[in-house]
């Protein structure tokens, strides 16, 4: 079975959801154009195959990328920068490479805004789900500034390694820019002894 038929199987499989007939491509075009991103292309090939929906009505645990909903697929893309903006503004959270730390909350919330911008922005999956722009891109499970891995790349999803499957002397997992070198500081910034420990403060 390949790896996208093992994903429809997967998604077929899960409680929370149903599946819809799949998007066109002009569709995925569309979505990606009006919400920043850029799906891996695995993704969208599933995407083509099977739309995953919430499967209880008047939720939004799943994107609507046909758009009967953009607000709430807005809210999901945006949740992960939403989330860090929160812990600059409540939990002491900085990025050490964002520069100095301004004093007033409201200018480290705008300094962190600007610097998130320039993040690759995020697909969301489903749920806390979501995976960059690539097809190796880790699935990060996103809460604020606490991220997990659950799967090492979209072809893991059904069952496959996750975090945990690879030694922490090959950490940060994956290579997106920013996130991979976040959930690093999120699992193990709290060790002193962690090389990731100075990566950032607060937020844990």
């Amino acid at each position: 079975m390949n790896h996208v038929a093992e994903l429809v199987s997967w998604l077929g499989s899960r409680p929370d959801c149903r599946l819809e007939p799949g998007l066109t491509e002009a569709e995925l075009d569309t979505a990606e154009s009006i919400f920043g991103l850029h799906m891996p292309p695995l993704w969208r090939a599933v995407l083509t195959r099977a739309y995953p929906r919430p499967a209880e009505e008047n939720t939004r645990t799943y994107p609507d990328w046909r758009l009967g909903d953009p607000e709430g697929t807005r809210a999901l893309v945006e949740a992960p920068v939403r989330g860090l903006l929160f812990d600059v503004e409540h939990n002491d959270f900085w990025w050490r490479a964002w520069g100095d730390r301004p004093d007033a909350v409201a200018d480290r919330v705008g300094l962190a805004r600007a610097r998130l911008a320039q993040a690759p922005v995020l697909t969301p999956l489903g749920a806390h789900a979501y995976v960059g722009p690539s097809d190796d891109s880790p699935v990060f499970s996103i809460v604020q500034a606490d991220l997990f891995i659950p799967a090492r790349s979209l072809a893991d999803l059904p069952g496959g390694p996750g975090q945990q499957d690879v030694p922490e002397e090959e950490w940060p997992i994956g290579s997106v820019p920013f996130w991979s070198e976040l959930h690093a500081y999120a699992q193990l910034g709290h060790h002193r002894d962690s090389r990731f420990a100075g990566l950032a403060s607060g937020g844990l």
